[in-house]
């Protein structure tokens, strides 16, 4: 009887030794997960932001080749012919050619500002005089 108690204690402290054991295999796992998930979070809040770039980026170049096309083309005409220049809407294409270039740089602006979160919160503040809720990561 006694030989059978002390087999059957020692049988549950090898398991409550495996079972512990076991726990902390799983807490480590658990922990290592944890921390692949948050490095992934932080990895995707890069790539958005990257990507946020990269789409503004785009459309500020597509709109600078519009405008600069328009300008090239009105030079283009100007240097090709001067019977052209002397009629009076190839005097105003010119004109309409330079005035896209400095649309062109006010556009940017325009641009930034409907890109950007930040941007478009506080022109929003500064032109209805109200107050934006600030996030809590900024």
């Amino acid at each position: 009887k006694q030989w059978y108690q002390r087999r059957v204690r020692g049988a549950s402290r090898a398991r409550s030794g495996i079972i512990s054991s076991s726990i902390g295999v799983i807490e480590k796992h658990y922990n290592a997960i944890e921390s692949a998930r948050d490095e992934l979070a932080k990895k995707m809040r890069v790539y958005k932001y990257q990507i946020r770039v990269a789409r503004t980026a785009v459309v500020v170049c597509t709109f600078f080749v519009i405008c600069y096309i328009i300008f090239e083309t009105a030079v283009i005409i100007v240097l090709s012919d001067s019977d052209l220049c002397q009629d009076g809407v190839v005097a105003y294409y010119v004109s309409y050619s330079h005035l896209m270039l400095f649309v062109n740089s006010a556009l940017n602006v325009m641009i930034y500002g409907l890109m950007h979160r930040s941007v478009r919160a506080q022109v929003t503040k500064i032109l209805c005089f109200t107050k934006v809720r600030q996030n809590a990561s900024s």
